[in-house]
């Protein structure tokens, strides 16, 4: 009895610290994209984006609702995609992974939800052959006899689905639209995405379910870099 209630208590004890451990994730996360909301707030258009942003409206493009301006806008676009970051060699890489994408549909709601559908499908495709080959990498250096074909298959049927949970925190960037000649709506946007942030929780939830089939490529996980 004393035996069980030990086991309980080193179990309640690991989920509590597994807890506490995401906890300070996701407050980390958010002080840094509260930094980012801070920098865009006090930030001044620059000087390319003042360009770009006078050919767009000379084409018609617009902001929707009480949005920030075109060269506002752009100027955030810009920041995101010059901040670096350090790899697990120390080498400077970029931090944002960024894609643009535009739509036509009847209403502008609609056709900003098919852009940003369209927007996040790139990114997670190419994210997905990014984990695809660094799995099959670490699986083949392995050379376990525990893992088998079959398993491996498993694990690429699951990798599309899984990204696409991992994409929840994007950070909008370009949002504009204008009217076409037929009435439709036409939108352009760009979406950025934390790749810190990406990997943390691909991991997490391919952990998490590779865990539950009892699969044997949980362990390998923890050692994969996710280059992209």
């Amino acid at each position: 009895m004393k035996k069980m209630i030990l086991l309980a208590a080193m179990a309640l004890m690991a989920s509590t610290a597994t807890f506490a451990q995401s906890a300070i994730e996701l407050a980390k996360q958010q002080r840094e994209l509260n930094k980012i909301n801070m920098q865009a707030l006090n930030m001044k258009p620059s000087k390319d984006a003042k360009k770009q942003a006078k050919v767009l409206k000379k084409a018609g493009w617009l902001v929707p609702g009480s949005g920030k301006s075109i060269e506002l806008q752009i100027t955030a676009d810009q920041l995101l995609a010059e901040e670096l970051m350090a790899d697990e060699n120390g080498t400077p890489v970029k931090r944002y992974i960024q894609h643009s994408a535009s739509s036509v549909a009847g209403t502008q709601n609609a056709a900003y939800a098919a852009a940003r559908a369209a927007c996040q499908s790139e990114i997670a495709a190419m994210i997905e052959t990014k984990v695809a080959g660094a799995m099959k990498q670490k699986v083949d250096n392995a050379q376990t006899s525990a893992i088998n074909a079959t398993t491996i298959d498993k694990f690429h049927e699951r990798v599309k689905s899984i990204i696409d949970a991992s994409l929840t925190r994007a950070l909008p960037g370009l949002h504009i639209y204008r009217v076409l000649k037929n009435n439709n709506y036409e939108v352009q946007m760009t979406l950025s995405f934390d790749k810190k942030e990406i990997e943390a929780q691909i991991k997490r939830n391919m952990q998490r379910e590779l865990e539950l089939e009892g699969d044997e490529l949980d362990e390998i996980l923890d050692e994969v870099e996710l280059d992209f």
